[in-house]
């Protein structure tokens, strides 16, 4: 992949995360490469990682995309031209068609979206409040292949796209201007009645020193529903226990209640062809490593 690049001389590719920051963590991959024409790099199916998009844009002046997308063609594009800190462009999505919010370029007139409570239907407009993100726009699609009760389930009453993925709006301020994803809805761990975004502890585990990749997932728990256990996948012998990983989380500033409260080593992340986590494969095989003890 990389010697194409420099062979081919190309000025825009896409990568998933997992291989972005696992080049930038060996730079001996690119050891005597010369990568010069590549301009930028669109990176998406997974949370993108702060550290990732600042030291592909330090090491080698390559600036990163953060693409959210579907098959269905609901998009969402965080690139240098609207989103030049390097920290923000990892953590939101200009709320491009929404209500209110203006922004430059062809995308942000072709397209609506908003967010919806998925239990009630309430059009959220608060900071903070995770919605399901429903889309309208010109690239969306009309429906499936021969199949019109899907179809019909996949939009909303007024022809808004159901994406299945939570976003919020990031914070007050010109943070009001971007969305924040969330989660999967069918992901996301409910721990005392409160909500966990895996996502977010996905990426923030992407950044600890002695992990080649992790992820977490929610486990039965008797006394609060869920609670949430890592799976490591480590780049060398050491391996920190819930004790080292929950400090190191709380230095990045995680919140207390989003601890994992377990973890478990494993060799690889169950991914689909998208590269994406597969959230339900991870959870029983966590199940099955911590039954066995």
């Amino acid at each position: 992949y990389l010697k194409q690049i420099e062979q081919e001389k190309v000025n825009y590719t896409i990568a998933a995360p997992a291989i972005l920051n696992a080049i930038l963590k060996t730079p001996a991959m690119v050891e005597g490469l010369d990568l010069s024409s590549l301009r930028a790099i669109g990176s998406g199916s997974a949370p993108l990682a702060p550290w990732m998009i600042e030291g592909w844009a330090q090491k080698w002046g390559i600036e990163v995309c953060n693409i959210f997308g579907s098959n269905e063609g609901a998009s969402l594009f965080s690139g240098p031209m609207h989103v030049s800190d390097h920290t923000e462009r990892a953590r939101y999505f200009p709320r491009m068609g929404a209500d209110g919010i203006e922004w430059s370029g062809e995308t942000a007139s072709m397209i609506k979206t908003r967010l919806v409570d998925p239990a009630t239907g309430d059009v959220i407009t608060q900071a903070g409040i995770p919605g399901e993100l429903r889309f309208w726009g010109a690239a969306t699609f009309e429906g499936y292949f021969d199949a019109p009760e899907l179809t019909v389930s996949a939009f909303d009453e007024e022809g808004y796209y159901r994406t299945g993925d939570l976003f919020e709006i990031a914070g007050e301020g010109h943070l009001a201007r971007y969305y924040r994803f969330v989660g999967r809805c069918k992901d996301i761990i409910v721990r005392g009645g409160v909500n966990i975004s895996p996502a977010e502890l996905d990426d923030i585990l992407s950044g600890h020193p002695d992990l080649k990749e992790a992820a977490v997932c929610g486990i039965p728990d008797e006394l609060l529903g869920e609670k949430v256990c890592a799976a490591l996948v480590p780049s060398g012998d050491t391996v920190p226990d819930v004790k080292a990983l929950a400090e190191w989380l709380k230095a990045q500033g995680l919140a207390t209640f989003k601890l994992p409260q377990s973890v478990v080593c494993v060799d690889a992340l169950p991914r689909n062809a998208m590269n994406k986590v597969v959230r339900t494969e991870l959870r029983e095989h966590v199940l099955g490593l911590l039954k066995a003890g």
